[in-house]
């Protein structure tokens, strides 16, 4: 058994030692509210419990990590939403649904997120943390309709530019795999720049594609009108369609394969000629801390006196009374029997 902080100990033992002692001395100097300052005290204890948790070593896990960096290129533009995936599904869900399935595929690799709509950025640097990518995956949404201001293919050109270089420099013995995911529609009415430039630094991956020639409709995103169909010019829903020439083209200048994606269980093939993962070299290995918490022994109490401390505050809450009882508590209801209802004592 150890401690795992939740604030640092000075902190623990400057906050709760003192409310600690006001319970014990309140407990002697107001004996009809004994069991009060017990429940308190008690309430006090058990959340420094939680505050310095508890927690217990369990067997070291050692992690090992392949000669791949993962790269995910997302779209998160508007018109992922359109409902022409499969079985009127969003383009989203799609996406979602592919790179969880690349992540298994590709287990013990590095991974990297980088996101495009208006801007571009790095949501996640190369890491060996496939929790944090999935937890990202779970969480994608587009940009909000209010925010956006037109999208373009090549808007993470220069982010995903400058990781794989860095990836390049700092991992040299490692593959470069690249995926790229989205519906290739530009908006912004202007041609994209080429991709020509990133070829030489990857190694494999693909360009996959949503959505369809008829095109779907598409759900604002953002407070408002969240949920609502985006409507064109004359009040019909609005259309989007699937740029699949763009898309071709982006794939052949990274020199990779191109994808049309409709169906959740198709496999993606062909994204690894030539590349075999293994493991990288012994030296590289490490071994991660692992433990269990127990804090929540103290923090399932905690609960328990904390509602019955918020009953007792409840009914100690002023009532309302009727109007006989305010009639009584004024001395209203001392009247004579010769007095009118309402002004006995009245001289």
């Amino acid at each position: 058994m150890h401690l795992e902080h939740l604030i640092p100990l000075w902190a623990t033992i400057l906050v709760f030692v003192p409310l600690l002692a006001l319970a014990v001395v309140m407990m002697v100097r107001r004996p009809r509210q004994r069991w009060a300052w017990l429940r308190r005290a008690l309430m006090v204890a058990l959340l420094a419990v939680v505050a310095l948790r508890p927690a217990t070593y369990t067997e070291a896990e050692q992690t090992q990590r392949m000669n791949a960096n993962v790269f995910f290129v997302v779209d998160r533009t508007g018109s992922m939403n359109a409902e022409d995936y499969a079985k009127g599904q969003s383009r989203l869900d799609g996406v979602k649904h592919d790179m969880e399935q690349i992540m298994s595929e590709t287990q013990g690799s590095r991974y990297s997120i980088i996101s495009f709509d208006s801007t571009a950025a790095s949501q996640l640097p190369l890491t060996t943390d496939a929790g944090a990518a999935k937890a990202w995956i779970n969480t994608l949404a587009t940009e909000s309709t209010a925010q956006s201001k037109g999208s373009n293919v090549d808007r993470p050109l220069a982010t995903l530019t400058k990781a794989l270089s860095d990836a390049q420099t700092d991992d040299p013995d490692s593959y470069s795999l690249v995926y790229f995911l989205s519906d290739g529609e530009n908006t912004d009415d202007r041609d994209a720049e080429p991709f020509d430039q990133l070829k030489p630094m990857i190694d494999g991956g693909a360009v996959l594609g949503y959505g369809t020639s008829e095109g779907g409709p598409m759900k604002a995103s953002g407070a408002g009108t969240h949920g609502e169909y985006i409507t064109d010019s004359s009040g019909a829903k609005g259309i989007s369609r699937i740029d699949e020439d763009q898309l071709k083209a982006i794939a052949q200048q990274m020199g990779v394969p191109y994808l049309h994606r409709t169906d959740p269980e198709a496999p993606i093939e062909g994204t690894m000629e030539g590349i075999t993962l293994k493991p990288i070299p012994i030296e590289s290995r490490r071994d991660v801390a692992s433990f269990r918490d127990w804090y929540w022994v103290a923090a399932i109490p905690l609960a328990a006196l904390f509602i019955w401390e918020l009953g007792e505050m409840t009914y100690r809450l002023p009532r309302r009374r009727d109007r006989s009882e305010l009639l009584a508590a004024t001395g209203a209801g001392s009247a004579g029997p010769g007095d009118p209802p309402g002004e006995g004592g009245r001289s």
